[in-house]
């Protein structure tokens, strides 16, 4: 499996921390974790546009609380 530079792992912290709307590190990190292994499931590159949808798509039914 691909394995995401610092730059794609901040980048990708930022976007689910922005969906989510929390600032804690060890919840998203899970979720970034997810979204990395989808990304690379289906053959999609890493830039932002890409992991912004499917972050959104992942991410729109979390209820963290």
């Amino acid at each position: 499996m691909y394995q995401p530079t610092e730059i794609e792992k901040d980048n990708c912290l930022r976007i689910v921390k922005d969906i989510l709307q929390i600032n804690d590190n060890s919840i998203c990190e899970k979720y970034v974790d997810e979204i990395f292994r989808t990304t690379y499931a289906i053959g999609g590159d890493y830039h932002e546009k890409t992991l912004r949808s499917i972050a959104e798509v992942l991410l729109k039914d979390v209820d963290i609380f």
